[in-house]
């Protein structure tokens, strides 16, 4: 198999035609078509006319002719009109006639008319219909260009063989008319194409005016600078929803980097506590000799605050992964009263030490598809905030059971509650409702955040709920489905 070569990079990306000029070239194209379609049209519906206006010119005129032939003599036929008369206008067209027998031979012409028009010969003449002529074009030795209708005539008296009467018509007249009326035609059509082209032009630049501008819009926005939006008013349709999808994105940029930078100071804040509580103890040992003791003490309050550090970098780790969309989750069918019961028994001593009554309610049978570790995370840190805000002689209940086709798992404390204006924020990083706990070497403030984005990772949501100094009721929702 052949593998695609990579591009080269000293050439230039090949550029493809711009979207306006694209529009200009097609606009072009398909009205210069239309104009040339009527324009040839038109020409041949004059040029059709002026053959059908001659053939009956020449059908009156040999109309004419037998009204005269049959008013002559047999003996001395009448003498056919002039070509054209003295008093015709100049661009009146001359007609020739011709009286033949039935051996083809000519009685009686126009003069001159056989240097121009030669007679037909016998095998022509037996070709003719008695009723309908033969009608044609032919062009003379002097490059003159006649229409010819040849038609059979009956004799002047019963019993006398048919006569031909041949007449023809000078075309030269509509040959330059028509000659004129196709160089008035280029002409036409030249300055159409140059209108087309103008007005496809014109057409294009002030339909792709407003994608223009918003590339100007969004050229202008920096991450100084996500503030800005794109005015969608007055947009067409199309382009209205383009700049909304744009403005929405910018939303969410806004809203992405707000909390970048508020958790790249939230992470600062948390690391400068530990850091300089580090530094100055090091300090402290290395200012003068101390004892034995006094260093294992130093370093013993040294390694608190490096178990603190290394407390913190696990939970935005497990923070990390569970926002991370990339890494799939390892979704199993667990049974949902064991895995609490594992729970139950991992912080029950940590309870009985706080002096806090932990229950654990849940019945059997209830299965669901989750992410083992990260199920037992969820609610680990539920029960784990529960026990931090609960005073001794407390109670916390772990309770799970169905719930609208979801598995509902709830942690039911005894505590201190949280007030209402600290609810909405319960589950944002480094958010602690009790500033007063935020020097705890355990609390670091992303305990609800990594419950909430576990939730969100299985497609859940968490629920809080608490009344100021009777408790507080956490509810993580997650679907029984895989």
């Amino acid at each position: 198999m052949f593998s695609k070569s990579a591009p080269n990079p000293g050439r230039p990306p090949r550029r493809s035609l711009s979207i306006a000029l694209r529009l200009t070239v097609w606009y072009t194209f398909a009205s210069f078509a239309l104009v040339l379609v009527a324009t040839g049209l038109l020409y041949w519906v004059l040029v059709d006319s002026m053959y059908r206006e001659d053939l009956r010119d020449l059908a009156d005129n040999l109309n004419n002719a037998r009204l005269l032939l049959r008013s002559s003599s047999p003996l001395h036929p009448a003498p056919l009109p002039e070509r054209r008369p003295s008093w015709a206008p100049r661009h009146q067209p001359e007609i020739w006639l011709r009286l033949l027998d039935d051996k083809g031979r000519t009685v009686v012409e126009t003069p001159g008319m056989s240097d121009r028009v030669p007679p037909p010969s016998a095998d022509a003449l037996a070709r003719i219909p008695s009723r309908d002529g033969d009608g044609r074009e032919i062009a003379s030795a002097s490059g003159k260009t006649f229409l010819i209708l040849l038609v059979r005539v009956g004799g002047r008296r019963p019993g006398d063989p048919p006569q031909f009467m041949q007449v023809a018509m000078d075309r030269n007249h509509d040959e330059h008319l028509l000659a004129r009326y196709r160089d008035r035609l280029w002409l036409v059509l030249a300055v159409s194409l140059f209108l087309c082209s103008l007005g496809g032009y014109l057409i294009a630049r002030g339909g792709m005016r407003p994608i223009a501008e918003i590339s100007r819009a969004a050229a202008r926005i920096r991450s100084t600078t996500l503030h800005e939006r794109i005015a969608a008013a007055g947009l067409p349709g199309e382009l209205a929803g383009l700049a909304g999808s744009f403005n929405d994105m910018l939303d969410r940029l806004e809203q992405s980097f707000r909390l970048v930078s508020q958790f790249s100071d939230d992470v600062a804040h948390e690391l400068r506590t530990p850091v300089n509580n580090l530094r100055g103890e090091i300090e402290v040992a290395l200012g003068k000799l101390r004892s034995g003791e006094d260093y294992r003490t130093i370093l013993a309050s040294c390694l608190e605050e490096c178990a603190r550090i290394s407390r913190l970098i696990e939970r935005l780790l497990l923070l990390a992964r569970t926002e991370n969309a990339a890494e799939a989750l390892q979704k199993e069918r667990v049974d949902v009263a064991k895995e609490l019961v594992t729970v139950h028994e991992f912080y029950e001593a940590a309870a009985s030490e706080a002096g806090i009554d932990f229950r654990l309610v849940c019945a059997g049978g209830l299965w669901a598809h989750v992410d083992r570790t990260l199920f037992q995370q969820a609610v680990g840190n539920l029960v784990a905030n529960a026990i931090a805000h609960t005073a001794p002689q407390g109670t916390i209940e772990l309770a799970a059971g169905p719930a609208d086709g979801g598995l509902c798992v709830s942690v039911t404390d005894t505590g201190s509650g949280i007030a209402p204006d600290h609810l909405p924020h319960v589950f944002d990083r480094f958010y602690r409702a009790d500033r007063a706990r935020s020097g705890s070497g355990h609390n670091v403030g992303l305990g609800l955040a990594v419950v909430k984005s576990i939730a969100s990772r299985h497609g859940g949501h968490v629920e809080i709920e608490s009344k100021v100094g009777h408790g507080t009721r956490a509810r993580l929702i997650l679907p029984l489905g895989g």
